[in-house]
């Protein structure tokens, strides 16, 4: 990414008038070798990928070596969401934070659209991925980390509740799949010339 797209991308994340999600999908796929696992031997990108339950935001196709070195095709389905978006939001109970509507959203649409591209031959031909065990969920890109949280007051103790939160959920729901969640400001970091 040459520094004048980095410059406008940048001005899109941190944009506070407007939500600018559509946007800023436009520059995903310069962080595509950050959404990967590994170093890609080769990559494909695809924003708005069609599908019975709506449209995946963003696919990441790549030949990657496995654990053996041998070479395969996979692909990773990411849900996008606005760098305005917050991640959590104040429970009923001061000491926890749930999940907004943007993030529980996403994480819907990322689960639906993965669980029809496991058993879409049509995906798996588009994208040459023929072993389902090669689909894979990418993960959400929301918010930014001085989003994190809805609400968050100035007590370090928050700021502990809102990891906590975003823990529980990693190690609880996430880990099996590996699924990332990542920050519109991580992504920027990643791709900065």
């Amino acid at each position: 990414m040459d520094q004048d797209a980095y410059n406008i991308f940048s001005a899109l994340v941190t944009d506070e008038t407007r939500r600018t999600e559509l946007e800023c999908r436009d520059y995903v796929h310069y962080a595509a070798f950050y959404l990967l696992p590994t170093r890609p031997i080769e990559v494909y990108t695809e924003n708005e990928h069609r599908n019975f339950f709506g449209s995946s935001d963003f696919i990441v196709a790549a030949r990657l070596r496995n654990d053996q070195g041998r070479e395969e095709n996979y692909a990773y389905i990411w849900e996008l969401k606005a760098p305005q978006s917050f991640l959590f939001e104040s429970d009923d109970n001061k000491n926890r934070f749930r999940p907004t509507l943007d993030f529980v959203k996403a994480e819907n649409q990322l689960l639906h659209y993965y669980s029809e591209a496991e058993g879409n031959n049509n995906f798996r031909e588009r994208y040459k991925v023929m072993n389902t065990k090669n689909i894979k969920i990418g993960g959400l890109i929301i918010g930014r980390s001085d989003r994190l949280a809805k609400g968050l007051g100035s007590s370090p103790l928050d700021e502990q509740n809102v990891a906590k939160a975003l823990s529980v959920r990693e190690n609880y729901l996430y880990a099996t799949y590996k699924i990332r969640i990542l920050t519109w400001d991580a992504i920027l970091k990643a791709v900065q010339p």
